[in-house]
């Protein structure tokens, strides 16, 4: 029963990562290194429940109505949206630039809420999609203040980043880059693609719980506007971190996820 629901969850989330396109059945059984029979089985029982659909005869399968009703419209860590959403939308205005807030769940990184920027070029990203850890300013920061253990454990479950960030090519190099991201108490790392990606800790209970995220085009990341961004997210990171009742001074190292 307990491989059932794996198998079961792994195609939701397959199915989850690009809602708009239907996956025909080959590909998800291929995917996920399923038997076709049982991935076929799999995809029967959770159209019958309503989470999957088939848009017809080999044309594919994608995420059903039940899929999307769960949540009922509330965010993922709702009393953690509550506080951070008007705090995030006010810098976002300030700054016109996207603004998101990120979390760590069984090593994996998810966007809880995300409001986009008004400048002319926006550096795009899908909310509550789950994304490499590695990959990110966010989850760079996340991880950094993972308890030991979990962080070892994640380490052990996903390996060296590679290519997700290349500077790291050792246990040894990730061991110091981690602990570089909390001496800084920060997150600024520019990407190949010329992305900016910043990460600051938001605190609850003594714990580093989300990180507040912040991405903008390289060439825009200057001057007064480089000034006002980086002045804009300490002082709202703080002022969430105020909210759910902690101080900005706490010491979060070592806890993060399930705290």
């Amino acid at each position: 029963m307990i491989q059932s629901l794996r198998k079961a969850f792994r195609v939701l989330e397959l199915l989850a990562d690009d809602q708009e396109q239907a996956l025909p059945l080959g590909i998800i059984a291929d995917t996920l290194d399923l038997h076709k029979a049982t991935c076929a089985h799999v995809l029967k029982t959770l159209g019958e429940l309503g989470y999957v659909e088939q848009l017809g005869p080999r044309q594919g399968y994608r995420l059903g109505p039940m899929a999307y009703a769960l949540p009922r419209g509330r965010p993922y860590r709702r009393d953690l949206v509550a506080a951070a959403e008007p705090l995030m939308a006010e810098l976002a205005r300030e700054v016109r630039e996207t603004v998101l807030l990120a979390a760590l769940h069984r090593g994996r990184r998810f966007t809880l809420c995300q409001i986009g920027g008004t400048q002319d070029v926006q550096v795009k990203a899908d909310p509550m999609v789950a994304v490499n850890v590695y990959q990110t300013a966010t989850g760079r920061l996340l991880l950094a203040h993972a308890r030991t253990e979990e962080a070892k454990t994640f380490v052990r479950a996903a390996g060296l980043p590679g290519e997700a960030w290349p500077e790291v090519r050792s246990e040894t190099d990730l061991r110091a880059a981690l602990a570089a991201i909390r001496e800084a108490g920060q997150v600024v790392n520019v990407t190949p693609t010329h992305v900016v990606a910043l990460a600051w800790p938001v605190i609850q209970n003594g714990c580093v719980v989300a990180a507040l995220g912040l991405f903008l085009p390289e060439f825009r990341f200057t001057g007064k506007h480089k000034a006002a961004v980086l002045a804009g997210m300490e002082r709202t990171a703080a002022a969430i971190t105020e909210a759910l009742g902690d101080r900005d001074d706490t010491d979060s190292t070592g806890c993060t996820e399930g705290s």
